[in-house]
């Protein structure tokens, strides 16, 4: 089937969904007979929900956000879902809107390191991203690919990014699914990112695997995750080095804060390089990401000293170097080896 220009595929045998374009009603595979929603003109092709809500009430939270959407901006629908979802505390609510709100100028930043690492020109070529939440990516991506679509678990954030796309005049086919099991054939992409999204997926590798299957030879992967070693605040629960904290600890703090623990599995640099490599990329190149001024004046004067910090760390050689084993985030560039000749 395709979709918006975009061809899909059953998650489960990718089988022909068959039919064209719909904006509700089901979608069914000709060879599996399993059937899918399209809500709001959002295919659900989920093979199983996200941790942290059942996929019917995803839905519905879903459409509790797109009933309020033509009446809010985009950061008001953001603080909306917030308000509205009582197991995030608020000064977790709080830091992760201003995240989600800063979150195109870190997508640009990150487009940059990726192009620096890469020849060639990327404008008649198709980009997915896995995990592409409120579509900060996809609106930074837009003049840089000739088509783009964006894939994430959760159906209500999908909502929300659709919201960001409006507003700034884009039209990109997003659609529900597991990173573990793309709706996609094989070699349909000529670049795959997947920011942000390793560390909360149920199996790594296979979401790895997927991102390889995908893409076309000589295709490249754009990955980025906290750094599991970081010394510095955890972007998801606040507190200093929780990644290195047992997640024991780090769950009884969430939970008396009033939220829930979060489901993930952080990774290092080494780790990170291990399970690219080990799914069939070439040798990753591993990044210290930039912090853009447009993200960092989202931030209170507390955190902009540490990102100061840290921008004028990363100049400096024998300082640089030991932030890739304890600063914030990492980012990794790896290709997929060119197809041999016959």
């Amino acid at each position: 089937m395709i979709f918006h220009g975009i061809e899909i595929c059953c998650p489960h045998c990718r089988g022909d969904l068959g039919g064209t374009d719909r904006t509700e009603g089901e979608l069914r595979c000709v060879a599996c007979d399993r059937r899918f929603p399209v809500v709001l003109g959002i295919p659900d092709l989920r093979v199983f929900p996200d941790p942290y809500i059942e996929a019917e009430a995803d839905r519905t939270k879903g459409l509790e956000l797109a009933a309020r959407s033509a009446d809010l901006s985009f950061p008001q629908l953001v603080d909306f879902y917030y308000r509205t979802t009582p197991v995030v505390p608020p000064p977790h609510a709080r830091r992760y809107t201003r995240g989600v709100v800063a979150a195109v100028a870190r997508a640009e930043t990150a487009l940059v390191a990726w192009e620096s690492v890469l020849a060639g020109n990327a404008q008649d070529g198709i980009l997915l991203e896995v995990g592409c939440g409120t579509a900060p990516l996809l609106v930074a991506a837009a003049g840089r690919f000739a088509k783009l679509v964006g894939v994430d678990i959760a159906f209500r954030w999908l909502v929300v990014g659709r919201k960001r796309l409006t507003e700034t005049g884009l039209d990109i086919p997003l659609i529900c699914a597991c990173a573990e099991a793309l709706p996609f054939p094989d070699e349909a992409f000529d670049r795959v990112a997947a920011e942000s999204v390793l560390e909360h997926v149920r199996d790594q590798r296979q979401a790895l695997a997927e991102c390889y299957r995908v893409m076309r030879p000589s295709g490249s992967l754009f990955a980025s995750t906290p750094n599991r070693y970081s010394l510095g605040p955890d972007p998801q629960v606040g507190i200093w080095a929780g990644g290195i904290l047992p997640d024991r600890w780090v769950a009884r703090y969430v939970r008396r804060m009033g939220g829930v623990p979060p489901k993930r599995r952080l990774l290092s640099v080494r780790s990170l390089s291990r399970l690219i490599r080990e799914t069939g990329f070439g040798a990753p190149r591993v990044l210290l990401p930039e912090v853009p001024p447009d993200q960092r004046r989202h931030f209170g004067t507390s955190m902009r000293v540490l990102i100061d910090l840290y921008r004028a760390a990363r100049c400096l050689p024998l300082v640089g170097r030991l932030l890739y084993w304890i600063g914030p985030f990492l980012q990794a560039v790896a290709e997929k080896p060119a197809a041999r000749r016959p």
